[in-house]
């Protein structure tokens, strides 16, 4: 199996996933920024500050720090942390309390899977085990028994089933074990960019293993992503990112093995248990990393004959979509501000 293994581009020290690059447009004197790495949540982390005080920028990077280390316990599955501990519950047939925030964000990821028609449901950690795809550090290279598949569709478990109130989780059934994979990345970005702007920070970055949100701007320009293909090293385009926006991206070379011609990765139909391979990658831009996250996903999953239809249903309108073949499609929005690939300036990189 093959782990997320982030890039690092050395000037400017920042991690990137295998389909899309971050690029950020620079000044001619710019303020130098502070900037911090992280390992956490399986890649790493970069954060960077602009037009704030040492101290400022320390304090904030000191309150991102222990917040990323209750997240990546807290809401990893197979670690001993809160969603451990719910899905035992769940497994029991017991209410389980969980705290404000776990609540909300389980809140989130139901409202974002019923917008989706539920190809993206984070129900599927059963479906993530059955595959090894729960350990990046699985020797797995098999698929798993098609009995197997075929047991955990016909208990077909769904995050509908939960019922939230009064801060306990009820509900499940045979199978359910949850998986936050698909959403949590994108909260932990979403409450780093809450931590800055607490400590009065108005410009930064934050790049999570290159799924990212900005906020503010770079020395007065437009933060710039360049987006790159997921087989190559070539850039489809420069996306310019307003205060707030996030990029996020889903591909196909995150976490996957080789089997018989075909490559089989994490990104699984929980209408078929099996890998979507009709895609190599998807990237989104909104306006919080906690959709963003849920909606490659989603998107991505959805395939060629619905990844429109899901996108509107998201309320999402700049989308980018490479096909199995390699075949890039957007929508009309993306298509409007994607600049092409030699324009100048840019400063980050990610990839699709």
């Amino acid at each position: 199996m093959k782990p997320i293994a982030p890039l690092l581009w050395t000037a400017l020290l920042w991690s990137t996933s295998l389909w899309a690059a971050l690029l950020a447009a620079g000044c001619s004197n710019p303020a130098a920024p502070v900037e911090q790495r992280l390992f956490a949540m399986g890649t790493w982390v970069d954060i960077t500050v602009g037009g704030a005080s040492a101290d400022q920028a320390g304090a904030a990077l000191a309150d991102i720090e222990t917040m990323l280390r209750r997240y990546e316990r807290d809401y990893y599955a197979w670690t001993d942390g809160a969603l451990a501990n719910v899905n035992a519950a769940l497994a029991a047939g017991a209410a389980v309390e969980v705290d404000a925030d776990m609540a909300d964000l389980l809140l989130r990821a139901q409202r974002l899977a019923e917008l989706s028609g539920y190809v993206f449901d984070p129900a599927v950690g059963g479906l993530v085990e059955l595959w090894g795809f729960h350990s990046d550090q699985s020797d797995v290279t098999e698929p798993p028994e098609p009995e197997l598949i075929g047991a955990w569709l016909g208990a077909r478990p769904s995050i509908a089933s939960l019922t939230i109130a009064d801060g306990k989780l009820n509900g499940g059934g045979p199978g359910l074990k949850l998986d936050l994979g698909g959403i949590a990345k994108g909260r932990a970005v979403d409450k780093i960019v809450g931590i800055l702007q607490a400590h009065g920070i108005a410009n930064g970055l934050v790049n999570a293993g290159g799924d990212l949100r900005v906020l503010g701007d770079r020395d007065g320009a437009a933060w710039r992503i360049g987006i790159r293909s997921p087989r190559d090293a070539g850039l489809v385009g420069i996306i310019a990112l307003g205060d707030g926006e996030s990029a996020f991206t889903s591909g196909d070379y995150e976490r996957y093995y080789e089997r018989d011609g075909r490559r089989l990765h994490h990104i699984i139909d929980p209408s078929t248990g099996y890998p979507a391979e009709h895609t190599q990658a998807v990237t989104v831009i909104a306006t919080d990393g906690t959709t963003a996250d849920a909606a490659a996903t989603a998107i991505f999953v959805a395939g060629p004959a619905r990844w429109r239809e899901v996108a509107r249903a998201l309320g999402l309108s700049l989308v980018l979509r490479v096909d199995a073949s390699g075949a890039v499609e957007m929508t009309d929005e993306m298509r409007d501000r994607l600049q092409a690939s030699a324009a100048p300036g840019s400063d980050i990189l990610i990839r699709l």
